[in-house]
């Protein structure tokens, strides 16, 4: 009996080691001793396999390329935990999406966490977008009133910086698109800058621009003018002034012929403000103006005239607005491409080019008329982008 115990304690001892020496050989028989390691991150795409990467966008998918692997229990990006799914791990390979949630922290690491405990930190970027200014609501707001900056990629913490070098206390911000801002003391003239963590961005346009004013309505004596004088005000009752002076209209109804702002004399000292290169490069500028609707506005028959001869131009060659306007008795900026008002006012013998001493106007409705009820600032002829 003893025999036979003996026996048995000695097959159990030569099992034991049997296995401890098997597992020290599966060790060195692993790549780099069965230590983890990265040799490469690269897209999933078939097509792109080839392209090894040291970053990516929000929501990419990237495969991680290594040796001993499988055992990944936890990957982050920054500070951010990405998915991982047991079947697209092997041991040589992860598979998975970088982290959509904005880090806190940037470290621009990435670090896998495995089974044991170990962790394996490799240089990844995630390339995530400087913020992108398209326009603002209103490019003329009042100070101390709020400004809203319309966009991408607005990601917190923000700063927006007004020329004049002040800066706005943010508001609000709306699904990273929309910027709510209260406008500094101080806010000059000039293009605003958004900066996040991830960069910041000038705009193209101008806040309160006053480039190529061709019309405020302002220091004017009238002279040469057909309509509009008696629509000029300071504010009323209903709308109040966003920069001095504006073009206030107030109809029921403008019925089959309406003139709001027609003529030439004094119109034509800032109308010669448009620049001689928009009518080079007409595609390169817009034509801005504020507006405030106090009802809304919705016609086609509003019609805009450019030309070097006199009103009567208007005969010839218009541009048709069909404004669907409704601003909720708040003052907004509208754009329209100087390239349309060009060419609609260069037909059937009209002259709309480049003149040093300035153009007639013609800012008129046809019938069957509609409810006009609204105030004009701040026309303009500007570049679409900062040369």
């Amino acid at each position: 009996m003893r025999t036979s115990f003996k026996s048995l304690l000695f097959l159990f001892v030569a099992f034991v080691m049997t296995g401890l020496f098997s597992a020290c050989s599966e060790d060195d028989d692993l790549s780099n001793g069965g230590k983890p390691m990265i040799s490469y991150v690269r897209v999933t795409r078939p097509a792109s396999a080839d392209s090894l990467i040291t970053k990516a966008g929000q929501g990419a998918m990237i495969a991680i390329v290594g040796e001993n692997l499988g055992n990944a229990r936890e990957l982050w990006i920054n500070d951010q935990a990405a998915s991982l799914s047991p079947t697209l791990i092997t041991n040589n390979s992860i598979i998975t999406r970088v982290p959509s949630n904005i880090p806190t922290e940037i470290t621009n690491k990435m670090r896998i966490i495995f089974a044991n405990g170990e962790e394996l930190v490799h240089d990844f970027t995630v390339d995530i977008s400087e913020p992108r200014v398209d326009r603002m609501l209103s490019e003329y707001v009042n100070t101390g009133e709020n400004a809203t900056i319309v966009g991408d990629f607005f990601y917190e913490p923000l700063k927006v910086t007004f020329a004049g070098g002040v800066e706005g206390e943010i508001v609000s911000i709306k699904d990273f698109k929309t910027i709510e801002v209260k406008v500094p003391e101080g806010a000059q003239p000039g293009p605003i800058t958004v900066s996040s963590n991830f960069g910041e961005t000038e705009s193209d346009f101008w806040f309160r621009d006053n480039r190529n004013i061709i019309a405020d309505y302002e220091d004017t004596n009238f002279d040469g003018w057909w309509h509009g004088s008696t629509f000029i005000k300071n504010g009323d009752d209903q709308v109040q002034p966003v920069s001095g002076k504006f073009l206030r209209i107030d109809k029921e109804s403008t019925g089959g012929w309406f003139e709001a702002w027609v003529g030439e004399g004094t119109i034509k000292q800032k109308t010669k403000n448009i620049p001689a290169d928009a009518f080079a490069n007409p595609g390169k500028y817009s034509f801005k103006f504020e507006i405030n609707t106090v009802s809304p506005l919705v016609y086609n028959g509003a019609r805009i005239h450019f030309g070097t001869a006199g009103p009567g131009g208007r005969d010839k060659a218009t541009y048709s607005w069909s404004p669907n306007i409704n601003t909720g008795n708040k003052w907004e900026t509208v754009s329209i491409p100087f390239e349309d008002i060009y060419a609609a006012n260069n037909l059937n013998g009209n002259v709309f080019t480049y003149d040093p001493n300035g153009y007639a106007v013609s800012f008129h409705f046809v019938g069957p008329g509609t409810k006009a009820q609204f105030a004009l600032d701040n026309l303009r002829v500007v570049p679409n982008e900062i040369p």
